[in-house]
């Protein structure tokens, strides 16, 4: 009996892990989408959908957190590797308890918030933490932040299209 107790133990570590983590990145994803795009606007919530399913792929995540945050990153990515977004619509939909529990920590801890009129998402801070993070966790960060910034040069159907998903 202690061995499924423990094993539960482990099931909800990793689960509040990852969530604490997807809290992380998607505010890191929502600051730097605010501080790149043109007019300094917000994302509206469905943009936040793909972020997880394309940060906690360890190859995925390797790729964007290697390039830099031009615009055209994003392209060179998709062109370095045009399998980078498969399986992303099936990802997404797998992981949306994930991405709904992440915002609900971030929202719980003031990281986020969301304006109920139009479902933008807002950084209630911009001080990240002073923290040592292990290498992972570090790249799953980093590239969120260029994600961020990738997609507040792009329109939603222009972003839509590259990936391949449908919200």
């Amino acid at each position: 009996m202690e061995k499924i107790i423990y094993l539960n133990e482990i099931e909800e570590y990793d689960i509040m892990h990852n969530n604490v983590l997807g809290a992380h990145s998607l505010w890191e994803f929502v600051k730097f989408y605010s501080n790149y795009h043109v007019n300094k606007e917000n994302p509206d919530l469905i943009l936040l959908m793909p972020v997880l399913p394309i940060v906690f792929s360890n190859s995925t995540c390797d790729l964007i957190c290697r390039r830099n945050f031009n615009e055209g990153s994003l392209i060179n990515a998709l062109i370095e590797d045009k399998g980078i977004f498969i399986g992303l619509q099936k990802r997404m939909e797998d992981m949306s308890d994930i991405s709904f529990n992440s915002l609900r920590v971030a929202f719980a801890t003031n990281l986020l918030s969301i304006d109920n009129d139009n479902f933008k998402i807002a950084p209630l801070t911009q001080i990240s933490p002073g923290l040592q993070f292990p290498q992972d966790y570090s790249n799953i960060i980093s590239a969120s932040k260029r994600l961020g910034a990738w997609f507040a040069k792009y329109e939603i159907n222009q972003i839509t299209n590259y990936l391949n998903i449908t919200f």
